[in-house]
């Protein structure tokens, strides 16, 4: 497994935030990861970095580093990813919200709008319910406090000790195709993949996922890429349309990798070109 990515810790507003950043052009890009992932996980950046782009990955409340406190709403997380881009010398910024990191993205938008000139959402979460109410209770469940640990200790093991039986059954969470079929459409990428499962935890981040988040998106005018696959079985595509239908300056381009994961196995490719091309605007 490649080497952990080290990352920083700022005070903004006494709230801890964990952040790492990797200086490319004077263009940058904010990422705000998915659930279970935090500033420590380096997956989906290299599209940006070869395009040029400098990269900022910010730990959402209560993933790595990043305090519970540093938002208790997503206004006020915006408020302080807004202070932290500041500080760090970025007037301007595009924001890549994946997955839940979606809402928090869009958030941004919408309260920072001077900073936000453009926003990409990959395989996003729109305001809707998410999970539905099974996979909500499932979740409360399998990443309460004090069993989130277990939880991922177990996949981990399952991950360590025979990858190839069961990683079809893992990836199995993240895509509407057969889990054997997905892996197999993943490649040389079932590494990468295996990779990203053995970096996962939720800590306390993805319980705070779940509470009902406030709708923003009447208040995004920002053009914004909204990149999706119908195989995403962890994030159904209707998320990716309803969002593209009401938002004002909204494109989405459909995708046909294999899983949750875009930027991973068939048709990544149509998910960095899509980008690249977003970015040239």
């Amino acid at each position: 497994m490649s080497e952990r990515p080290a990352t920083r810790v700022i005070a903004i507003d006494g709230h801890p935030i964990e952040y790492r950043i990797e200086h490319r052009g004077s263009a940058a890009v904010l990422i705000l990861h998915g659930g279970h992932m935090s500033a420590r996980c380096r997956f989906g950046e290299e599209t940006f970095l070869d395009a040029g782009h400098s990269v900022l990955v910010v730990s959402r409340p209560g993933y790595g580093r990043t305090a519970l406190g540093a938002g208790p709403s997503a206004p006020e997380f915006a408020v302080r990813l807004a202070s932290l881009c500041r500080r760090l010398g970025l007037s301007e910024i595009t924001v890549v919200g994946i997955s839940v990191g979606a809402r928090t993205a869009l958030t941004m938008a919408a309260f920072q709008s001077e900073l936000v000139p453009r926003v990409i959402l990959m395989c996003p979460t729109s305001f809707r319910l998410w999970p539905d109410r099974r996979g909500r209770r499932i979740a409360y469940t399998v990443f309460a406090p004090g069993v989130e640990r277990a939880t991922w200790g177990s996949l981990h093991r399952m991950l360590r000790q025979d990858p190839d039986k069961n990683l079809p059954s893992i990836v199995a969470n993240l895509t509407t195709l057969d889990g054997r079929e997905a892996v197999r459409r993943l490649g040389p990428d079932a590494a990468k993949i295996t990779e990203f499962l053995l970096r996962c935890q939720s800590s306390r981040g993805f319980r705070l996922d779940l509470r009902a988040p406030t709708d923003v998106t009447d208040h995004v005018g920002q053009p914004t890429l909204i990149l999706a696959t119908r195989n995403d079985g962890a994030v159904s595509f209707d998320h990716a349309e309803h969002l593209a239908a009401t938002m004002r300056h909204a494109k989405l381009i459909e995708v046909d990798t294999p899983t949750h994961l875009l930027w991973m196995g068939e048709g990544s490719d149509q998910t960095a070109a899509a980008i690249q091309s977003f970015l040239r605007l």
